[in-house]
């Protein structure tokens, strides 16, 4: 790819969830491959995927900005949200669904991103918290191929 060129090719991409709750004993656990775009605007990476049915997420995109020390997941469609997650920080958002709208806070206490322009690795472990209550603990897979 010559110098200056744009960055942006269609990808495979790995997600791996695992949500677990202070009040119940099961984990909620997602595992898929889909089809994605992967590009780099800015000096970072932007990885984007339509959820499915298997998420509970249908007729969303879904589109992860990747910078060295962050990373924010936004979503559009039927479920809206904005989710910055930065070592040790603490970050409030609106989640939208079609029944309301809530508050969550997400404090992440780990991110680790391995990307370049062959693609990469992030891994997030995060706290989300509803009114200021803990509802799980998530760690966040995505391999980029």
């Amino acid at each position: 790819m010559r110098e200056g060129a744009k960055l942006k090719k269609d990808v495979m991409i790995t997600v791996d969830s695992k949500q677990e709750h202070p009040d119940r004993d099961d984990a909620d656990v997602y595992n898929f491959v889909t089809e994605g775009t992967y590009y780099k605007e800015g000096g970072n990476y932007y990885i984007t995927y339509t959820e499915s049915n298997i998420t509970g997420m249908d007729g969303t995109t879904t589109t992860l900005k990747v910078e060295p020390d962050a990373v924010t997941l936004i979503r559009l469609g039927n479920v809206s949200s904005l989710m910055v997650f930065q070592k040790g920080r603490r970050h409030t958002s609106e989640y939208n669904t079609e029944y309301g709208t809530i508050e969550v806070g997400v404090t992440a206490q780990k991110v680790s991103v391995d990307m370049n322009d062959l693609g990469g690795n992030i891994n997030v472990e995060y706290i989300i918290e509803v009114n200021n209550q803990l509802t799980s603990f998530t760690t966040l897979n995505v391999k980029v191929q």
